[in-house]
């Protein structure tokens, strides 16, 4: 009786126990399994039966094989692994289901060992990984991408020559990335300091990044500025240096930037500055080289053209042709001067067009005049064809556009030996003031071939074979009418046949004028003998080195009626004008030890009742420019024209009440 009521109580004990033991599996977030060393299913303990994917009671009794299907060789080598060696086993597998993200860790252990496979127990216990599992993938992911984002970095930054940098204000820590140890040609085992660093900076540069450093943090802006490194192998390199101050709650706790190597574009800043300076130089050079050679050349030719029109006043009939062979010379070699100068203008952008009213009718005509002789002398007929709805006015530049049409109709006289020489203006359009008009001059001369078309606009060519020259000139009247035309934003155009003639031809928009009738003064010039001794009572002080100009000058002076006192020195002048009182000084530029400018100065100082005629061979743009700073405007170009210093002298003379 007590043995079975022991028993009872034994049992009761072991059911409370089994069920304790139970609850306490169950309570277990793991999925636990009970098997034998058959691989058969002897129990299963879950808290939460959904997450199986079948009934726990279908598992009791079936094989892993019948249960896991495809998975269960994952199952079953770790569990023949354990009833071999006794030891644990941990296998990880996924879902049965592929379309289920989720992932297991499976532990296997055995509990009771036997010599018999069904009494064999052991347990599987199936851990949801699946966080833990993702997490180490996007992990995983993310060191891939930050890899591959320092990989992109550093690729950048050695291809842009480009470093990140960090200074810690709290720690005094400098950060770098990897292009700044090869910038400043030290290995990553290098520690960067404040210190360590300003050693590399140029000595000159050091103070100045401090002081922007300190000023970045003081004033919470960033910087961008420019330094010199120099790196342990003695190269200076140059860095552009950006940073900026971060704060943290209103405190800077570090600067961030970057360097960037900018030595190359430094190298290439310095080479285009010593390449402006050098084209500078040479520009300088050959404008001083023009302006010598000019006053040179014009110098001894103010002297022949001078000469030859003081001989024009006194003359014989023998001597009639001879002196204006000599005139004509003479006006042939200034217009290949200038013909120079405004080429050289134009290649350096210099010239520029001054517009004012003109009447288009009235300019042929006028250009038909002056070549009328020069047509007629050769035996060729001189025509022109104006349009009759040509507006009365445009506004244009008549130098230039005259330079322009005398250029293509002396060209065309001078390879034109029979027939006509035709120049043609057409209305284009005419609408909203702006007038389109087409210019023409054709001749029925000797033509131009195709091969020599192609360079008839060239400086220095003519269309001939210098074997063939029959025709004379520089070559240059083309070159520069071309430039001309470009000027008014336009071009010429060529039609040509050899044996037949030549057309040139080019259209320009002229903003039209409303006064469509400019009244032209015929202005008759005087002739010279009507200029003699029309200025007796003006004083007049020439200042000129040249012995040939100062007789020239004179001469031309007395014809006027003036008998000026000359010198041929800026000191000679200096000291006649401390016992004399002039009118006029007509002061030549270039002489030896005090020049034309000092002169002028003096005089504009100390005498300024003084009118200073400025007597030059220099007709650059420079010396006007020059002599209009000090206030000089009235010029006299040699070699000079008789009426235009007749006219400026008259001028003075009627302004100071001498005459």
């Amino acid at each position: 009786m007590t043995s079975l009521h022991s028993e009872d109580i034994t049992e009761t004990k072991l059911k409370a126990l089994t069920a304790h033991l139970h609850a306490l599996i169950t309570s277990i977030e793991d999925i636990v399994f009970e098997v034998d060393g058959n691989m058969v299913f002897r129990n299963v303990w879950v808290h939460d039966e959904s997450m199986l994917f079948m009934p726990k009671e279908q598992f009791i009794g079936k094989t892993i094989e019948e249960v896991m299907g495809p998975l269960a060789p994952s199952f079953m080598e770790p569990i023949r692994d354990v009833i071999k060696t006794g030891e644990p086993r941990e296998a990880v597998y996924k879902h049965i289901d592929p379309s289920t993200n989720q992932w297991f860790k499976v532990k296997i252990k055995q509990v009771f060992k036997a010599s018999e496979l069904s009494d064999l127990t052991m347990v599987v216990t199936i851990q949801d990984i699946t966080y833990q599992v993702l997490s180490d993938l996007l992990l995983q992911e993310t060191k891939k991408k930050l890899e591959l984002n320092r990989q992109l970095l550093e690729v950048s930054q050695s291809l842009s020559r480009t470093a990140g940098w960090e200074f810690n204000l709290t720690t005094g820590e400098i950060f770098w990335t990897k292009q700044a140890y090869i910038m400043f040609e030290q290995n990553e085992n290098f520690i960067p300091t404040f210190e360590s660093i300003r050693a590399f900076i140029h000595e000159e540069d050091r103070e100045r990044i401090a002081a922007i450093t300190h000023e970045a943090v003081t004033t919470e802006t960033g910087f961008d500025t420019e330094l010199r490194i120099i790196t342990p192998s003695g190269k200076m390199i140059w860095i552009r240096s950006m940073g900026s101050p971060v704060f943290t709650d209103g405190e800077a706790v570090s600067i961030r930037g970057a360097f960037m190597d900018i030595t190359q574009h430094k190298e290439n800043e310095l080479e285009l500055t010593n390449a402006r300076i050098e084209a500078e130089r040479a520009s300088k050079a050959k404008s001083d080289f023009l302006s010598i050679m000019s006053h040179e050349i014009r110098t001894p030719l103010n002297g022949i053209i001078g000469i030859a029109n003081l001989l024009k006043l006194n003359h014989s009939e023998d001597q009639k042709e001879y002196i204006s062979n000599l005139i004509f010379s003479g006006d042939h070699l200034m217009q290949l001067i200038n013909d120079i100068l405004d080429l050289t203008k134009m290649e350096n952008d210099k010239l520029e067009l001054a517009y004012s009213e003109l009447d288009l009718r009235q300019l042929v005509k006028n250009i038909k005049n002056q070549f009328q002789n020069l047509a007629e002398t050769k035996k060729i007929q001189l025509n022109e064809t104006i349009d009759d709805r040509l507006p009365g006015a445009v506004f244009a530049d008549s130098v230039r556009l005259g330079q322009i049409l005398n250029n293509l109709i002396s060209n065309a006289i001078k390879f034109t030996d029979e027939g006509e020489v035709r120049m043609s203006i057409t209305l284009v359009s005419n609408k909203k003031g702006q007038a389109k008009i087409r210019f023409s001059v054709k001749d029925s001369g000797i033509g131009i071939s195709k091969e020599a078309q192609e360079s008839v606009f060239e400086s220095f060519k003519q269309v001939q074979h210098s074997t063939q020259r029959k025709h004379f000139g520089t070559g240059l009247g083309l070159a520069i009418t071309k430039r001309l035309v470009e000027l008014h934003d336009s071009e010429i155009f060529l039609n040509s046949e050899p044996g037949v003639g030549s057309e040139f031809y080019f259209e320009v928009s002229f903003r039209t004028s409303e006064n469509q009738e400019i009244r032209t003064e015929q202005r008759t010039s005087m002739a010279l003998p009507d200029y003699g001794r029309k200025l007796s009572g003006l004083k007049v002080l020439l200042v000129e080195d040249n012995l040939i100009n100062v007789i020239v000058a004179k001469k031309q002076l007395e014809y006027f009626g003036v008998q000026p006192d000359s010198v041929n020195s800026g000191k000679d002048a200096v000291a006649i004008l401390k016992e004399n009182t002039y009118h006029v000084a007509l002061v030549d530029l270039h002489m030896p030890e005090m020049d034309g400018y000092e002169l002028a100065t003096i005089i504009r100082k100390e005498y300024p009742e003084i009118h200073i005629i400025v007597f030059t061979a220099d007709i650059m743009a420079e010396v006007k420019a020059k002599l209009a700073e000090m206030g000089i405007y009235d010029i006299i170009n040699k070699p000079f024209v008789p009426q235009k210093m007749y006219e400026m002298l008259s001028g003075i003379a009627v302004r100071k009440g001498v005459v």
